[in-house]
């Protein structure tokens, strides 16, 4: 039986709140307790995808990516 997958949406916020405080990919995902291995499968997984919670994530971190970008045009 396959394990569940850790992609859960108190994950994906946890690391969405580090990429847009600036924090590295690798850094976002370990603060949440997951690691850049496993953050960088799921965002081919949903780079690859039309639809899903993998393709929700990725567009997710995208969006939180040009959130920090903003801030820091604007600071």
């Amino acid at each position: 039986m396959a394990r569940p997958c850790k992609l859960t949406h108190e994950i994906q916020q946890r690391i969405g709140d580090g990429v847009s405080l600036g924090l590295t990919y690798a850094l976002a995902a370990n603060s949440a307790g997951v690691t850049y291995q496993t953050f960088n499968q799921w965002m081919n997984k949903g780079k690859n995808s039309e639809s899903g919670e993998y393709f929700e994530f990725y567009k997710f971190i995208q969006k939180r990516n040009a959130d920090a970008a903003k801030a820091l045009w604007n600071a």
